[in-house]
């Protein structure tokens, strides 16, 4: 089941945040104390109550932080790499670090303070020493501030990154826009695919997923706008990195070709894609491929000839199927070669007898 390394990761209030939420709660949760004590005695008591509460109130936010923050290198490669494009590794620690180097220095405070409330001879003193405590604190966070705001910050990031079930066959849709992509993943996914903002371009990625029925997912379709359709010449170093994110998760490469002009990409401008692709992916890591050629309703014989005559067609492997995303024309076929390609590669091991006509 897909699910986000991330999502525990616990909302880091700001200084004056902390502050308020420790210094409120103190007020409130202070114990009653029984009438049969002297003004004095209730002073310390009623004060120790009070500093324990905020002391108690901070150290738990700053550990439920700490302990809500994913070891980053122990990720599945896919969120290792986009991790570290968003967020600095060896910050993230150093923050981390830092906010966990506090609570000693708290407790430490703590202890100190209720020694001398508790040697005071009278309520004013008390209420003084618990002044000065508040103080002290309120001193000690005022220093986390840029560390409180950086992992906020790493929070807000971390959590754009899209889920992916990392344990399900990942199909991902290469090729220039408008050739009929998002079209592809949407006619073939039973459910919606779900879109969600993808933090290094300005466009969105889309997930579908492919089931048989409601209890049985067999795989999952990737569209990544604004990453697998371009050149490499053209795409920033971001985006060349979140390839090598793509690379770890892509278990096949299905790459669609618009024969037309209707794309507004010539074939020859297309071929080239795919043949960096076939570098980035196949080459390098070894990842299969299917090949598809859209618009067949629109495309002439002498314009998927040509396009068929320039790609590694194998007729005996039956790489490549012919479509109509449009109007689902030959979406079976699709499926039964990508079916073909899973089982083929052992994908995760998946039992796939089930899902054989």
């Amino acid at each position: 089941m897909a699910k986000n390394p991330f999502k525990e990761f616990y909302p880091v209030p700001s200084v004056d945040e902390l502050i308020d939420i420790a210094f409120g709660r103190s007020a409130k949760k202070s114990a009653s104390i029984p009438s049969r004590f002297n003004s004095v005695l209730r002073a310390k008591r009623g004060e120790v109550n009070r500093i324990k509460n905020v002391s108690v109130t901070i150290i738990e936010r700053i550990i439920n932080i700490i302990q809500s923050v994913p070891n980053l290198d122990v990720l599945h490669p896919f969120y290792q790499e986009l991790s570290h494009l968003l967020v600095d590794k060896d910050k993230l620690k150093q923050s981390l670090g830092r906010l966990n180097g506090i609570i000693p220095v708290l407790q430490k405070l703590l202890s100190s303070q209720i020694r001398e409330i508790n040697k005071s001879e009278s309520s004013n003193r008390c209420g003084v020493l618990r002044r000065q405590y508040y103080a002290r604190v309120a001193s000690i966070l005022k220093e986390q501030k840029s560390t409180l705001e950086y992992l906020e910050e790493a929070r807000r990031k971390l959590k754009t990154i899209p889920v992916i079930d990392t344990e399900m066959p990942a199909i991902v849709i290469a090729g220039y826009p408008n050739v009929g992509k998002s079209s592809l993943v949407r006619l073939i996914s039973t459910a919606k695919p779900k879109i969600r903002e993808y933090p290094f371009t300005t466009k969105e990625i889309i997930i579908g997923l492919y089931k048989k029925s409601d209890d049985m997912k067999v795989f999952q379709l990737i569209d990544t706008p604004g990453i697998l359709d371009r050149p490499m010449s053209v795409r920033n170093e971001i985006e060349k990195q979140a390839i090598l994110a793509l690379r770890t998760i892509s278990n096949i490469i299905v790459f669609m070709f618009d024969p037309t002009a209707t794309s507004g990409y010539p074939i020859d401008s297309q071929i080239s894609l795919f043949n960096e692709i076939l570098h980035e992916f196949i080459e390098q890591v070894n990842v299969p491929y299917l090949m598809v050629i859209n618009k067949m309703d629109l495309a002439t014989a002498e314009e998927i000839d040509y396009l068929k005559a320039n790609l590694p067609i194998d007729e005996n492997e039956k790489n490549y199927v012919i479509t109509n995303a449009k109007d689902g024309v030959n979406m079976d076929s699709l499926i039964e070669s990508i079916m073909r390609l899973i089982k083929k590669h052992d994908l995760f091991h998946l039992d796939l007898s089930k899902f054989e006509k």
